[in-house]
């Protein structure tokens, strides 16, 4: 008797280990749904060597906000996620409208507002060297 129960524990032991596994592989398995991706932006870049980092920010503007006549440390790259920008740069104007994209090259000058009713988002990522500055307002 005694040895009847010993298979059946050890063959209630292997199913139990067989069903845990089984269920870790079904898990697993599963297929999980994939992110959309509703704005995507791309820009080579070269880079001389040496140290650098990247700095990202989500900037929302107010109606009416914006930043003054300005110029960046490194290459920049922004995303508009809502919204809309009005982008002045040599003496134009261009408007940005959700999810359209721009590069801005390092001492470029410009300057952005939202001249729009509602908020607008942005994406802005700077490729930085080491110790330079994002921003830097032009005081006239």
């Amino acid at each position: 008797m005694k040895t009847v129960q010993r298979f059946l524990i050890i063959f209630l032991s292997m199913l139990l280990s067989a069903s845990v596994s089984l269920a870790d592989e079904i898990i697993a398995s599963t297929t999980l749904l994939a992110p959309t991706i509703p704005y995507t932006a791309k820009v080579p870049i070269s880079a001389p060597s040496g140290d650098y980092e990247l700095v990202s920010a989500i900037y929302d503007f107010g109606p009416g906000a914006g930043f003054p006549l300005h110029k960046h440390g490194g290459q920049v790259l922004v995303l508009v996620l809502s919204g809309e920008l009005t982008l002045h740069e040599n003496g134009t104007e261009k408007i940005a409208k959700q999810g359209d994209s721009w590069t801005e090259s390092p001492g470029h000058e410009h300057w952005v507002v939202n001249n729009g009713n509602v908020v607008t988002r942005v994406a802005v990522s700077v490729f930085l060297p080491k110790g330079a500055e994002a921003t830097t307002i032009i005081k006239r």
